[in-house]
């Protein structure tokens, strides 16, 4: 796990400050976060599986991709830096919506985020990274 910083914020997204990112989801401190939805001009949502090393939900199925921006980085250039390392490829991503969620794991992590949702269109090859990912799909 890397030590990378987080951008801690308040319940309306104004910067608070930053933590260490383990730090973060050890006390579920409140920070920023996006998700990427990726749909095929079809209206197929990408779905990944997560590899299995990640620090939570290892092996689940879920959206394109999720993380954090790191501090200084605007959040849309952070989902489309995500989408690109992650799954090897780049698209034009929009911002939809944001909410905040909080979700306990049983490892003792807390996700407690202010999720910036972004959706984008995107039919080209998708070379993910093993690292990252174990498997993609295209869903209806």
């Amino acid at each position: 796990m890397e030590a990378a910083e987080v951008i801690l914020v308040d319940e309306k997204d104004n910067q608070v400050g930053t933590a260490e990112k383990m730090k973060a989801h050890k006390e579920g401190l409140l920070h920023r976060a996006f998700s990427v939805f990726i749909f095929n001009h079809k209206g197929e949502m990408l779905l990944q599986q997560r590899a299995p090393h990640k620090y939570h939900s290892a092996g689940l199925w879920t959206n394109a991709c999720c993380s954090h921006p790191m501090p200084g980085e605007a959040t849309a250039d952070a989902a489309g830096r995500r989408l690109a390392e992650e799954l090897g490829f780049t698209a034009v991503v929009s911002r939809q919506f944001d909410f905040i969620y909080r979700t306990e794991f049983d490892n003792g992590l807390t996700e407690y985020e202010f999720d910036h949702v972004f959706t984008g269109v995107y039919d080209g090859p998708v070379d993910f990274n093993k690292e990252e990912v174990m498997d993609i799909c295209y869903k209806p």
